[in-house]
């Protein structure tokens, strides 16, 4: 699986500006809730902490960030940064709809602050929801035309929507205010590759590269047209360009990790999901991609746990279903497990699906051979 226009990375550009939490760098607006009664000691100490928390960012800090940042907010209700915060902890602990919550409360106190609207059209787009997204991100644009994330971010959705024309629209916006913002050349250069114009493509991303030489995204997006041209051995190498640039930009590592599973050298393509989970812990692909990495090698059961946690932590996950229903009945004799996740895949895959008519096979062999019927 190839890393660059999938939600994640929309999701990343839409609140990296806010990601390390409202006590961050951002310069924040005069808002509502400045004007009700100031928080008190307590509560300021525990969103602080609450913050730090969230900027470490592993599991165990999320959980600790969660629970100071929900004993701030009840000691100081109107301190809306802190639900902004503590709707950043329950996203990353993908909780969706507390965290639109928090969000939803830190906008009705703080309506001119941008990142509580950022934030939930993010979390409208993670649950699928594109229009309400756009129409937040639309509306807050049409207060503040010249906010930069807020029209990167609306570029980056219209080309998930594959409403090119407007997503080249909304960049161009952007470049004609800073005609060096290499986010807005990197957003030109996925249109022009997603309308297959891949030699202007090129032009546009050498631009940017020439701009800023370090940056790991514009190496990842080079190596994405090369495999586009059907270069593999240009595309690993603009990946790696990308990860020498930054170690704890895992779509780079994703990227190796897909190139390296494709040639059948799985230790390697272990090693690249790997350093993909260092960078991002929460990078489901990544989980799924090391699950393959491990199963080709013959440990199966280290597959097996990868593909479990993704399905703890997302039960509908399809290709966690197939690939560990697979696992289950080709290779750990486990027939009656891989039943159940074959039925549960068949009932949430769509019916376009490609994996659906070898779902369907499986199943049929399984039932037969144990003299099941259907449910």
């Amino acid at each position: 699986m190839i890393h660059a226009n999938k939600r994640a990375l929309w999701c990343a550009a839409l609140v990296g500006a806010f990601g390390l939490g409202a006590c961050g760098k951002t310069k924040l607006a005069i808002t509502t809730a400045d004007k009700l009664a100031p928080p008190n000691a307590e509560a300021v100490k525990l969103f602080v902490s609450g913050a730090e928390q969230l900027k470490a960012g592993t599991p165990k800090a999320l959980a600790r960030a969660r629970e100071q940042l929900e004993q701030a907010v009840a000691r100081a209700p109107n301190l809306w940064e802190a639900h902004y915060d503590l709707g950043l902890a329950l996203r990353k602990l993908d909780q969706l709809d507390p965290a639109r919550a928090s969000f939803l409360r830190a906008r009705e106190l703080a309506p001119d602050a941008p990142e509580p609207i950022l934030a939930l059209a993010e979390c409208d787009l993670t649950r699928g929801d594109t229009g309400s997204a756009a129409a937040l991100l639309e509306g807050f644009l049409a207060r503040d035309p010249g906010h930069r994330e807020a029209r990167l971010s609306l570029s980056a959705l219209y080309r998930a929507r594959g409403d090119l024309d407007r997503a080249l629209k909304h960049a161009r916006e952007v470049l004609i205010r800073d005609p060096s913002e290499t986010r807005a050349l990197v957003e030109v250069g996925r249109v022009y590759r997603a309308q297959k114009e891949l030699d202007v493509a090129e032009l546009v991303l050498e631009k940017a590269r020439a701009i800023d030489e370090k940056n790991a995204a514009i190496y990842n997006e080079l190596g994405l047209l090369a495999l586009d041209r059907g270069d593999t051995q240009l595309a690993f190498t603009q990946f790696a360009q990308a990860s020498q640039r930054d170690a704890r930009f895992a779509p780079a590592h994703m990227n190796q990790g897909s190139v390296l599973l494709k040639a059948g050298d799985f230790e390697a393509a272990e090693r690249a999901y790997k350093a993909a989970l260092v960078a991002d812990a929460q990078a489901t692909d990544a989980q799924i991609g090391l699950a393959i990495a491990l199963r080709g090698q013959g440990k199966h059961k280290e597959a097996k746990a990868h593909y479990e946690r993704v399905l703890r932590e997302e039960p509908n996950h399809l290709a966690a279903l197939y690939d560990l229903a697979v696992l289950n009945a080709d290779f750990l004799d486990l027939r009656q497990e891989a039943l159940a996740l074959f039925e549960r895949y068949l009932t949430l895959a769509p019916t376009g699906d490609a994996q659906r008519p070898l779902a369907q096979r499986y199943l049929e062999d399984i039932r037969m051979a144990s003299g099941s019927t259907p449910p």
